[in-house]
């Protein structure tokens, strides 16, 4: 009678064994990455779904920095008037009480230039803060991809049936060897009972 050997049984378990640590790791690993993948996901999540044409900085930073213009130009406005009204008063007119047409002018000029500073800085801010959001929206569709491609198991089930796949072999083979015998057992009756008919 032959079967199959101790060893060939032995590698059997084993590979069954390995399988079965196999479909244990998948299921922890796959546990383990949504406990990180979760709040990833909803932080994405959040950002993605204002759309690309959304605001990108926070409401403290618009505020600080259109306060930064706004100062900025103001600063920039009152030398301008200082070094305008020196410049003016020099001119022979400062104890004038009424300014004339063309220093009236010129003030406005400077006012209105003034003006026109602070509302470009505000546009700049506005722009940079719209480009920002854009990039926000870009970044974190990268990052639910990235996610969605973390989060497919099937890296982990490719081991798993792999495994698997080697044990079942391995199974096939004992199996073999454990009919092996049988077979010829049954084909030697087959040619005895074929000879005794003839």
């Amino acid at each position: 009678m032959t079967g199959p050997t101790a060893a060939q049984t032995t590698l059997t378990n084993e590979e069954i064994q390995s399988y079965q640590q196999a479909t244990t790791m998948t299921a922890e690993e796959y546990a383990n990455q949504q406990a990180i993948y979760g709040p990833m996901t909803q932080q994405f999540e959040s950002i993605f779904n204002q759309g690309p044409s959304q605001a990108g900085f926070s409401t403290a930073e618009t505020n600080s920095l259109n306060t930064e213009a706004i100062q900025g130009t103001a600063q920039n406005y009152k030398q301008a008037a200082t070094a305008l009204n020196e410049n003016l008063a020099s001119e022979g007119g400062g104890s004038n009480p009424l300014p004339s047409g063309a220093q009236t002018q010129l003030k406005e000029e400077n006012a209105t230039s003034a003006a026109g500073e602070e509302s470009a800085e505000e546009n700049k801010i506005l722009q940079s803060d719209y480009q920002q959001g854009e990039n926000n929206y870009q970044n974190a569709a990268t990052g639910l991809l990235s996610i969605a491609t973390g989060e497919n198991p099937l890296g982990y089930e490719n081991a798993e049936s792999n495994e698997g796949n080697t044990a079942n072999t391995e199974a096939n083979a004992v199996a073999s060897e454990e009919n092996s015998w049988v077979n010829a057992a049954i084909g030697s009756a087959g040619a005895i009972g074929a000879a005794a008919i003839e």
